[in-house]
């Protein structure tokens, strides 16, 4: 008897390292934004600690980067302003084609609970499945918009009057624009899930693939709907909401993973 509960301390007290690659289509959980082909890339390392034969706990580390883009044709908006005479008018424009392009790296620390199953066929091949939850940090997001025949005007309703031009003013047919710039986004927590099949190698060793998804808890927000502001100038804006600040990037992923574990 003390032999075997020597050795099923020992088992329970298992330990395994996993290394990961992961990748997926992403996209971004706002109500009134349609951000399309997005992608993610990443890898992971995640320590995992047994509790029982089919239950592990485990905490790690994730780096990966993201792209996604948001395109719309025949964009309208206004938005208030002042002129360089210090009179208030409402701001005009039609956008012909838009795209903005959305590049960027994250780092996150996922806890989760990771289930064993039983065998398929082969007592090397077993079903797994994990659910948890990460906090994920974004560094900067580079912004690229693209503009495509702006048409801008400006109505002044103390006088009913709307301008067309001058372009130098930034009103009338101002052609295309392009603009980079460097967006600060909030972080924030997600759920993630996980399933597949784990086939085991010799010596303690195994390989895991399986299909995965994360999704923002945060609440998903209302878009940016001033595309184009003026200031003295038009200036471009990013779609995203924004609050002190800092952008909100709701993103949600679904992908493939392939892992290597070993037992320490």
């Amino acid at each position: 008897m003390g032999i075997l509960a020597g050795l099923q301390s020992t088992y329970i007290q298992a330990q395994e390292v996993e290394v990961s690659i992961l990748g997926g289509l992403s996209g971004v959980r706002q109500p009134s934004i349609s951000l399309s082909n997005g992608s993610t890339l990443g890898v992971s390392a995640s320590y995992l600690h047994e509790i029982n034969q089919h239950l592990s706990l485990g905490v790690g580390l994730e780096v990966g980067t993201y792209q996604l883009t948001k395109e719309d044709a025949d964009y309208k908006g206004t938005s208030p302003a002042i002129d360089g005479q210090g009179a208030a008018f409402e701001f005009r424009y039609e956008i012909a084609k838009f795209k903005e392009e959305l590049k960027g790296t994250y780092f996150a620390i996922p806890i989760k609970m990771q289930y064993l199953g039983p065998n398929i066929g082969s007592e090397k091949l077993r079903l797994y499945a994990a659910a948890g939850i990460k906090y994920q940090i974004y560094s900067k997001v580079k912004s690229t918009q693209t503009l495509e025949g702006i048409r801008t005007s400006g109505y002044y309703e103390q006088w009913d009057a709307e301008l067309h031009n001058p372009t130098y003013a930034g009103f009338g047919n101002l052609g295309d624009k392009t603009q980079e710039s460097k967006l600060k986004l909030n972080s924030g927590f997600f759920v993630l899930g996980e399933i597949g099949v784990k086939y085991a190698l010799s010596n303690n060793q195994a390989l895991y693939l399986g299909f995965y998804g994360d999704c923002d808890l945060g609440a998903a927000g209302q878009a940016n709907k001033s595309v184009l502001t003026y200031q003295e100038k038009e200036q471009i804006n990013s779609v995203l909401p924004v609050e002190n600040e800092r952008y909100k990037l709701r993103m949600f992923t679904l992908g493939m993973k392939v892992k290597y574990s070993f037992g320490l």
